[in-house]
């Protein structure tokens, strides 16, 4: 019999192969199906393997469908690894490495989680970097991370230190990417295996951290597919009884028990498969009389000392018998260990799994490095993209602006000519006008009034938006208290922005009347104002009525 484990690993494994392909147009003959088949092979195996055949024979089944079929009933019904382990190969032969990447990764991982379970480290590590390398590519990151896990695991079983640490990051990197519910199936599935490797190093703060992860993520999984409920409450079955040996491996006695008595509350403490996690629990609290009365209840008949359940039980004979105390019996079971230790060692050696194991980590930093140098270069197109686009903007805006500029400045141009002709024009009238007072006019002051109201209101000075008293006491060439008496000598107690404002009014009534379509703006600016704001405060000031009401009135 198997773990619990490695049922659990089937059952996952299972789902993924399921649920990851496409379904068919038309459902398979039930005689060829899945559970019809499952349910032959659970009392009679070789008529299982009978009916595959006969399946492959008459069409009902493909060669790779053919293949899996015997690689799975292989795997899980029988102890023969390596019989499973080349039905799987036959199965990736059937493939086409092109059209078939997803079944191919697929096939890849059923083969690497066979020769995991079988301690076929060789036949493991191959398989990942194999399937990794085609989930790389088609972007399965997922199943990629899961390739690494597996790897990881099977530097623990080395005894190697990168072990562990493989198998966090992998699962760290494949929660950023779960999805379905095969997705989270799995990786509960490599929490609790992560869960066991803590426990047998006795590192219980990282076991109990993990099982607060695990609960997190049943959580999440039960509530997004509630039809794998049986599953969820299977997994809370194992976070408890994870508390339950971290506890009482602190001497947490009290809590140990608690979480104990929680993890019965379930069904699947009744299963066989969970005697496995009991006994731990026991040898880890001292109880020698429970650990060896389910150790009875294992059928240890194979003669291989390799193999992973003898290992198990050895280690938690020596374990609870130095709990309780009997440290003669423990260090008997040490020297066995240690004996089997060494056995173990020579056959990893000869098979050269360590060495496969650095190519591993060499190729999965090559799949890392060419990741980074893909992105660099998308990075690299990115930004000279942007900086192309930014120059063509800018260029754009600086021609636009250029030639806005340009146009500017010719018009600028244009209107300093024409007041400077205006000006030089205006001069020439006032030295006319001061030379013909200087040389003994018979009445200077009715001169000088006429040449100020000539400047200001015959030339329609009063327009220039910049007229200001120096500019016109310059272009008198008196001086600007001389410029101010002659005002006065006009229009006593007048101020000069007064008399401004008054001539501008005045030439704005005149366009109202004249011109009845123009707007106020227009008319502002057509009379020398600044703004509205301006226009119609003065406005309101001489005639008493803003510009639109004094327009409605002339309308009307």
């Amino acid at each position: 019999m198997k773990s619990y484990f490695g049922c659990c690993c089937f059952f996952i494994l299972f789902l993924f192969c399921c649920c990851g392909r496409e379904p068919e147009p038309e459902p398979r003959t039930d005689k060829y199906g899945t559970d019809s088949i499952r349910r032959l092979a659970a009392f009679d195996l070789d008529a299982a393997f009978q009916r595959v055949d006969e399946g492959e024979q008459n069409g009902e089944l493909s060669a790779f469908d053919a293949a899996t079929y015997r690689a799975k009933l292989a795997y899980h019904y029988t102890e023969n690894h390596q019989l499973a382990i080349d039905y799987c190969r036959q199965a990736l032969a059937a493939l086409d490495s092109e059209e078939d990447g997803e079944q191919l990764v697929e096939t890849y991982y059923l083969l690497a989680t066979i020769a995991e379970y079988g301690k076929e480290f060789l036949d493991c590590i191959d398989a990942c970097t194999d399937g990794k390398e085609i989930a790389h590519d088609l972007r399965m990151r997922f199943v990629e991370y899961s390739f690494d896990y597996m790897v990881g695991k099977c530097l623990f079983d080395l005894q190697l230190d990168d072990g562990l640490q493989l198998m966090q990051s992998s699962i760290d990197k494949a929660k950023r990417v779960v999805k379905s519910d095969s997705d989270y199936g799995h990786l509960l599935f490599f929490i609790g295996n992560l869960i066991n490797c803590y426990i047998a190093e006795e590192d219980m703060t990282s076991v109990l951290r993990e099982a607060e992860n695990m609960e997190l993520l049943v959580d999440k999984m039960q509530a997004k597919f509630p039809r794998t409920r049986a599953y969820c409450e299977q997994c809370r079955y194992d976070l408890y009884m994870a508390r339950a040996i971290a506890n009482a491996h602190l001497g947490n006695g009290t809590e140990a028990e608690t979480y104990f008595n929680k993890a019965l509350t379930f069904d699947y403490y009744k299963t066989f498969s969970s005697f496995r996690t009991q006994i731990i629990y026991y040898a880890t609290a001292g109880n020698v009389d429970s650990v060896l009365s389910f150790m009875d209840r294992y059928p240890y008949q194979d003669a291989d000392t390799v193999k992973r359940l003898y290992r198990q039980k050895l280690f938690r004979l020596e374990q609870v018998y130095r709990v309780s105390g009997d440290t003669a019996t423990a260090q008997q079971y040490q020297q066995r260990i240690d004996t089997l230790s060494k056995l173990i060692s020579r056959k990893e050696q000869q098979e050269g799994t360590a060495l496969n194991a650095i190519k591993y980590e060499a190729r999965q930093y090559k799949l890392d490095l060419d990741d980074l140098s893909r992105n660099t270069k998308r990075t690299i197109i990115v930004l000279f993209l942007a900086v192309i686009f930014m120059f063509l903007v800018f260029l754009v805006f600086y021609r636009f602006h250029k030639k806005r500029a340009s146009k500017s400045s010719d018009e600028l141009k244009q209107k300093t000519q024409s007041m400077e002709q205006e000006l030089s024009k205006i001069q020439k009238q006032v030295h006319i006008i001061v030379r013909e007072n200087s040389q003994g006019s018979p009445a200077p002051s009715q001169e000088v009034k006429r040449s100020l109201a000539a400047l200001v209101e015959e030339q329609q000075l009063f327009l220039n938006k910049d007229i200001s008293r120096s500019l016109i006491a310059q272009m008198m060439g008196c001086s600007h208290k001389t410029m101010t008496k002659m005002l006065n000598e006009i229009h006593p107690g007048l101020s000069f922005p007064d008399y401004i404002k008054g001539l501008r009014i005045a030439y704005a009534l005149n366009l109202i009347k004249e011109t009845p379509g123009l707007s106020v703006q227009q008319i502002a600016d057509q009379s020398g104002f600044y703004s509205i704001s301006s226009f119609e405060r003065s406005f309101k000031s001489i005639t008493g009525k803003t510009p639109r009401d004094y327009m409605k009135t002339t309308s009307s």
